[in-house]
C-alpha cells in the first residue's frame, strides 16, 4: 500500500469543494429531496479540477429539482441524458458548471448500480456535515482509504476480494465496475453509450419517454 500525506492546498480545495456540495444539499434537502456527493470529495483525494457530483437516489420530477435548484439560486450550465452502457438505467445530468453536476435516475437503480455509487466513496447530508470521508475506487482504479494525514491507496484489481471487503460491496460489484472504468480509459468518455444533451424547451422526461419507445431492452426493464 502506498500511504498520501496531503498538502496544506489539498485540503483547501477539499474544504472548498464540501463547502460548494454542503450548501447544494441542503438546497435539495429543503425541497424535500435527499442527495449523495460522491466521488473524490466523498473520499478527499480531490485535486484542483475535480469534479462535484451530486446525485438523487431515486426516481423524482426532474422539473422540480431543476426549480428547487433555481429557487436557491443555481442555474443551469447544460442538461445531458446519459445511459453508460446498453444495460445501465438511464439517467439526467443537470450541469451547474462545467464540473458540477446534480444527477438523477430516469429509472428505478438495480443494487449493483446502486452499489456503484459505494464503490466511489459517497455521503448522505449528515455525514458531510460531521467531516466523515469513505474509502472508494477512484478512476485510475485505485482503492482510496482515508487516513488523518490524507489517504492509503493500492490497486483495486491486486485483490478484488480484499478491496470489495474495504469499500462493503459484493466482488462481482467491484468486478463489473473495473470493466467499465478499463474500457473508458481505453476509449475515452465516447464509452458512454448513449450521451444526448436536452435543450431548455424540453423536459428530460419527454426525451427519455422517446428513447424507450425506440428501445425494446428499456421497455423490458421497466416492465420489470
Amino acid at each position: 500500500m502506498l500511504s498520501v500525506k496531503y498538502g496544506r492546498e489539498r485540503w483547501e480545495v477539499l474544504k472548498r469543494l464540501r463547502a460548494k456540495a454542503l450548501g447544494l444539499m441542503e438546497a435539495l434537502e429543503r425541497a424535500g429531496f435527499s442527495s449523495v456527493v460522491y466521488g473524490s470529495v466523498a473520499r478527499g483525494d480531490v485535486k484542483p479540477t475535480s469534479d462535484l457530483d451530486i446525485f438523487i437516489p431515486y426516481t423524482v420530477s426532474t422539473q422540480l429539482v431543476e426549480l428547487a435548484l433555481a429557487g436557491a439560486g443555481y442555474g443551469v450550465y447544460k442538461r445531458v441524458l446519459v445511459q453508460a452502457t446498453p444495460s445501465h438505467a438511464v439517467k439526467a445530468y443537470i450541469y451547474l458548471s462545467e464540473s458540477d453536476t446534480v444527477s438523477v435516475p430516469l429509472m428505478p437503480l438495480s443494487r449493483d448500480e446502486l452499489g456503484f455509487y459505494l464503490l466511489a466513496g459517497s455521503l448522505e447530508l449528515d455525514e458531510l456535515r460531521r467531516g466523515v470521508r469513505k474509502p472508494g475506487i477512484n478512476k485510475e482504479l485505485m482503492v482510496i482509504i482515508p487516513t488523518e494525514e490524507g489517504h492509503i491507496e493500492f490497486p483495486a484489481a491486486r485483490s478484488v476480494e480484499e478491496a470489495a471487503k474495504v469499500l462493503k460491496v459484493r466482488p462481482e460489484v467491484l468486478r463489473s465496475r473495473i470493466r467499465v472504468l478499463t474500457r473508458r480509459k481505453e476509449v475515452g468518455h465516447t464509452g458512454v453509450f448513449k450521451s444526448i444533451e436536452v435543450p431548455f424547451h424540453r423536459s428530460f422526461e419527454e426525451v427519455f419517454e422517446e428513447l424507450v419507445s425506440r428501445n425494446p431492452a428499456l421497455r423490458r426493464r421497466l416492465r420489470r
